[in-house]
């Protein structure tokens, strides 16, 4: 499928968007049960794998298309039609392709633009409101385990950034039940949710893998959205933002000291750990050792250097202290970690 023949898929009225376009409203209370939620009632849908069986009528094509990598289902929300407060088992990501939408999310009014992302955690009471023919909206709907395994895990040991800001992401679904992703300057966001929506709605052989590695291209994208938000978070708290704290030290792990850190952020040097413990939950010393073990660890996957050289390399003189630390890290030795990583020749 072309990004030409996708736009004309998205744009297209489907014959349930022509009643609705007329007056004729879904019936919610045909296929779903109220529950009661913090003192008011809202819809719970009911999920068939991972399809909400109410939605049906609202995919984009006529066609069934079900889902791929055993966990992920992807729909066009429908328009004229308002979906009323609900909650369901996955967790549901919301893109606006073009327009915009209006949603209640768990008591709070939010307009997503275009372009812009939301994601919204397992039982998160929402209502959409009613989409005009402009306005085209997908939904992402995956499993919670789905997300913090296959998609969020894989950058947990990229680095201590990487690893912060899925753990920040995690907290906040855990606490406000949705995270906002202020992605409308962000090309690459756009570019992958084309080619997930093509390849979801016209498959390819190698579907399944194409798919995956599509949604953690956008999830490193989404991330680094993220960051900016939260660093702009920072700044407007007047408060001194860790993140470049972590990014000097990514770049400088081999050589920085506690006190240069500190130095070169004209901050003591326990307000630097102050702010890795709150932030991160490590100190300095820790916050190092990550990002030297990370380094190591990537080198063992992806080169065929000596453990020896690897170790010096990322700065451990003392080979059994990094052959120890290296085991606390990962549950193995290096050698282990290596044979398990790499493909076999």
């Amino acid at each position: 499928m072309e990004i030409s023949q996708l736009n004309s898929m998205l744009i297209r009225l489907s014959p349930s968007e022509e009643r609705y376009r007329r007056g004729e409203r879904y019936d919610w209370e045909r296929e779903n049960r109220r529950v009661s939620l913090d003192g008011r009632s809202v819809f719970r849908i009911e999920q068939s794998g991972t399809v909400d069986r109410s939605y049906r009528e609202l995919e984009i094509t006529q066609t069934d298309c079900p889902p791929l990598l055993g966990s992920l289902s992807l729909r066009r929300n429908s328009r004229f039609n308002p979906v009323p407060e609900h909650v369901h088992e996955n967790i549901e990501i919301s893109y606006v392709y073009a327009g915009n939408c209006p949603q209640v999310i768990d008591g709070h009014p939010v307009t997503l633009r275009e372009n812009q992302v939301l994601l919204l955690d397992t039982n998160c009471p929402h209502a959409i409101g009613e989409l005009g023919e402009g306005d085209i909206m997908m939904s992402l709907v995956l499993n919670r385990d789905f997300l913090r395994s296959s998609l969020l895990g894989t950058f947990t040991h990229e680095s201590i950034l990487s690893q912060f800001f899925v753990n920040a992401l995690n907290d906040e679904t855990d606490h406000n039940r949705y995270v906002r992703f202020h992605a409308q300057r962000s090309r690459r966001v756009r570019r992958y949710f084309q080619e997930i929506m093509c390849e979801y709605f016209d498959p390819s052989n190698n579907a399944d893998r194409v798919l995956l590695n599509l949604l953690q291209l956008l999830f490193a994208e989404l991330i680094s959205v993220y960051e900016e938000d939260y660093v702009k978070r920072d700044e407007n708290r007047g408060a001194i933002s860790v993140i470049p704290i972590i990014r000097y030290i990514e770049k400088h792990y081999r050589t920085c000291t506690q006190e240069s850190v500190a130095e070169h952020f004209a901050v003591s040097p326990n307000y630097v750990t102050v702010l890795l413990k709150r932030h991160t939950g490590m100190t300095y010393v820790q916050a190092v050792q990550a990002q030297r073990l990370g380094h190591a660890a990537s080198m063992l996957r992806n080169t065929g250097r000596t453990i020896d050289d690897i170790a010096r390399e990322v700065g451990y003189e003392n080979q059994s202290f990094f052959y120890r630390k290296f085991r606390v890290q990962y549950g193995m030795n290096p050698a282990a970690y290596r044979a398990q990583h790499q493909p076999a020749s």
